[in-house]
């Protein structure tokens, strides 16, 4: 059952994968700001998805695998530490029962660092998109030139750099 299960989430990953450049922005400088929000918004919702938007496949590609391995985990020992909880209630002997409780102690303790880990990591992508989107702003507010003509047939070069 394991095996199948693992089968599953590695499709369900290439699907993730292969489909979310799809949802990836490609749109002009006019929807600078919007395409900003929409990489937070993605990151909030799965991890790694807003940098894929923004075309940092590496780290997003990290982000997304790091979560679903944790949530592979949570749910293994999960299941694990169910099995060894019927287990103990159904055992008949107290070294039975100590040591089905004790794996149902383990099993839990393993999946609740899982969980810590995958809300650690989700965290982690929101400060990592919230830095490439505030680092964007700026790239785009500190240096501008700009080319302007006036009514009689005047050419003009406007050059600003703000730090």
């Amino acid at each position: 059952m394991v095996k199948n299960n693992k089968s599953i989430l590695l499709c369900f990953l290439a699907f993730l994968l292969f489909s979310l450049s799809c949802f990836a922005s490609e749109d002009g400088e006019d929807a600078s700001k919007d395409r900003s929000f929409d990489a937070l918004q993605k990151s909030l919702l799965m991890p790694g998805w807003g940098q894929f938007a923004e075309k940092k496949y590496l780290e997003g590609a990290a982000f997304l695998s790091a979560e679903i391995f944790c949530l592979y985990k949570i749910f293994e020992n999960n299941h694990r530490g169910n099995e060894n909880y019927i287990l103990y209630k159904a055992a008949i002997n107290i070294e039975d029962s100590v040591k089905y409780r004790d794996l149902t102690e383990k099993y839990d303790r393993k999946r609740n660092a899982f969980i810590l880990a995958a809300v650690g990591i989700w965290a982690v992508n929101l400060i990592d998109i919230y830095v490439i989107v505030k680092n964007k702003k700026n790239k785009d507010k500190n240096f501008k030139i700009q080319l302007e003509s006036g009514e009689n047939k005047t050419l003009g070069v406007t050059l600003s750099y703000r730090f």
